[in-house]
C-alpha cells in the first residue's frame, strides 16, 4: 500500500470512529493535500510540524494538553482516541497526550520529549486532526470553496496571516488545485452521500 493509500485509509477510519453529522473526510483530505501534497512532501526532520497534516506544537498542545480545552467531553474523546490507537498501533502503552512536552516560552516541543515515530504516523495525525475539528464550534465545511475558506480559517496556515491579497488568492488557489489534483470531486460526493444515506432511515 502506498503512503497516499495509507493516508486515505487513516483519514477514513479516523472519521468513521469519531463520526459526526457530516463526513470530515473531504476536508481532512484537503488539509493534507494543502499541507504536504497529500503526504508526498519529504518533510524536514528538523521541522516544528509533523505528519501529513503538519500538526505544530501549539496545535498539539491545544488538542491534548491545554487545561482550558480539557472539558469532560474532550477528555472522553482523548480516552477513546487512546483505545483506538492502542489497537491500531498494537501498543498498549500508547498515550496521545504524551507524545511530546510543550514549552510555552519557546512555543515548541522540548526536543528530547518528542516521539517522532508517532508524531509522523498517519493514523495518529488523522486522529489528532479529527480531534482538532471536534473542538471547533463550526460545522465541517462542505464543498470545495467552503473547504478552502475553512482551511484558511480553521487550520490557519502561515500564509493566512498575510495582508497581501495577491498572496492570499495564490495560496487559496494552490490549496484548491492540490485537493482537486489528489482527490477527485467524485470522491467528495461519494463520502458525503455515504454520510447522508446513513442519516436517512
Amino acid at each position: 500500500m502506498s503512503r497516499q493509500d495509507e493516508l486515505t485509509r487513516a483519514i477514513t477510519e479516523a472519521d468513521e470512529y469519531f463520526k459526526g453529522s457530516v463526513s470530515a473526510v473531504p476536508f481532512m483530505k484537503l488539509i493534507a493535500s494543502a499541507e504536504t501534497d497529500y503526504g508526498r512532501t519529504d518533510l524536514d526532520p528538523n521541522a516544528l510540524s509533523y505528519g501529513p497534516f503538519q500538526i505544530d506544537p501549539i496545535r498539539y498542545f491545544d488538542i491534548t494538553q491545554a487545561p482550558g480545552r480539557m472539558n469532560e467531553k474532550h477528555k472522553k474523546r482523548l480516552s477513546r482516541a487512546n483505545e483506538y490507537l492502542r489497537k491500531k498501533l498494537n501498543d498498549p502503552e500508547f498515550d496521545i497526550s504524551k507524545l511530546a512536552v510543550y514549552n510555552p516560552e519557546t512555543q515548541d516541543y522540548v526536543k528530547e520529549s518528542r516521539n517522532l515515530k508517532y508524531l509522523r504516523n498517519p493514523d495518529v495525525g488523522a486522529v489528532l486532526t479529527r480531534l482538532a475539528l471536534k473542538q471547533r464550534p463550526e460545522q465541517i465545511p462542505q464543498g470545495i470553496e467552503n473547504m478552502v475558506s475553512g482551511y484558511e480559517k480553521i487550520w490557519g496556515p502561515k500564509w493566512s496571516q498575510s495582508k497581501d491579497a495577491s498572496i492570499l488568492d495564490k495560496k487559496r488557489k494552490e490549496a484548491r488545485d492540490k485537493f482537486v489534483k489528489y482527490n477527485t470531486e467524485e470522491s467528495v460526493m461519494t463520502e458525503n452521500d455515504k454520510v447522508n444515506s446513513a442519516f436517512n432511515f
